[in-house]
C-alpha cells in the first residue's frame, strides 16, 4: 500500500504572524481555521497537495485533554516540553484502516482511525481520518497517517477555488530534513515500517524516497558540520523549489525554510 507525504506541522507561537511573514517573503499561506475538538488553529502554505501546517493552541482545556492520545501530534508537542518549531509529519492514504491491521500485526500500539474535521474560515466543514501509531522508548516519533474524506483531485480543485493554491507558484516541496541520533537504524526502521525503497546514501545524509517527497536523515556530526546549532530529534528543515528566486534561508526557533537550497 502506497503512503504519499502529505504535510510538515510548523508549531508556533502565532499563526498570524507567522503567515504575514512568509508572505512577506514570497511563500503563499492562507488561515486554515480551528480543530475545535483540539484547541488548535493554523495556517496553511500548499505547494500543490503537499503543505506546511502553522499551528498553535487557542483553547488549554481542550489541548490538554487532547495530549490524553499516545502518538498524537498533540501528544508529541506536550512531550517536548511544547517546544516550537517541526514536530511531525502526516502520510497520506487511501487505505488507513488497513494500515491500521497490518501495524497491529507488526507489534505497534494503534489509535485510530478516528474521525475529524475542521472548520474553514468561509464556514465549509472540511473532514478526514486519523491514525496514531508507535512503540515507548523510541526517540522520534513516526509519521501520523491521514486520509481524507474528499479524492485528491477534489481536494484540488476545493484548494484552488478557495485560494489555498495559486495556480501560477512555481514553488515545489522538494524534501523534509531530519535529525537522529542514529541514522542507520532510524532509516532501517522507517523503511521497513512504511515499506519504502531501499535508502539512498548521499554525502551528508541518508534519503528515503516517498512517491512524491523526499526524507533526508542527518546524524549529530553533519548537523555540527552545519553549524545549526543544538537540535532536538525530529524535522528541523524543509527544502523548497522555486524557479523564479534565488537561494534563500528562512529561520524560526527549531525550523529552516530552505529556497533553492
Amino acid at each position: 500500500m502506497s503512503l504519499y507525504f502529505d504535510h510538515l506541522v510548523h508549531q508556533v507561537q502565532s499563526p498570524e504572524n507567522t503567515m504575514i511573514f512568509l508572505k512577506k517573503r514570497n511563500i503563499h499561506t492562507v488561515n486554515g481555521g480551528q480543530h475545535t475538538m483540539w484547541g488548535t488553529f493554523n495556517t496553511l502554505s500548499y505547494f500543490g497537495l503537499n503543505y506546511i501546517e502553522q499551528i498553535a493552541i487557542y483553547d488549554r482545556q481542550l489541548f490538554e485533554n487532547a495530549v490524553k492520545l499516545p502518538y498524537s501530534l498533540h501528544y508529541t508537542f506536550k512531550h517536548t516540553n511544547e517546544r516550537y518549531g517541526f514536530s511531525r509529519i502526516a502520510l497520506r492514504t487511501k487505505n488507513i484502516k488497513e494500515e491500521g491491521q497490518r501495524l497491529r500485526a507488526l507489534g505497534f500500539e494503534v489509535y485510530g482511525p478516528d474521525a475529524c474535521s475542521r472548520t474553514r474560515p468561509d464556514g465549509s466543514v472540511v473532514e478526514w481520518k486519523l491514525l496514531h501509531f508507535g512503540k515507548p522508548g523510541l526517540e522520534i516519533d513516526f509519521p501520523f497517517l491521514i486520509e481524507w474524506a474528499d479524492t485528491d483531485e477534489e481536494r484540488v480543485a476545493q484548494l484552488k477555488a478557495n485560494g489555498a493554491i495559486k495556480s501560477d507558484q512555481p514553488i515545489s516541496m522538494e524534501s523534509v530534513q531530519f535529525y537522529v541520533k542514529d541514522v542507520q537504524a532510524t532509516v532501517k526502521l522507517w523503511r521497513e515500517v512504511l515499506q519504502l525503497p531501499e535508502p539512498e546514501q548521499q554525502e551528508m545524509f541518508i534519503s528515503l524516497h516517498l512517491p512524491n517527497i523526499r526524507l533526508d536523515f542527518y546524524d549529530e556530526v553533519t548537523a555540527a558540520t552545519m553549524a545549526l546549532g543544538q537540535l532536538n530529534e525530529g524535522p528541523f528543515g524543509v527544502t523548497l523549489k522555486d524557479t523564479d528566486r534565488t537561494k534563500e534561508t528562512l529561520v524560526f526557533p527549531g525550523a529552516f525554510y530552505w529556497i533553492n537550497s
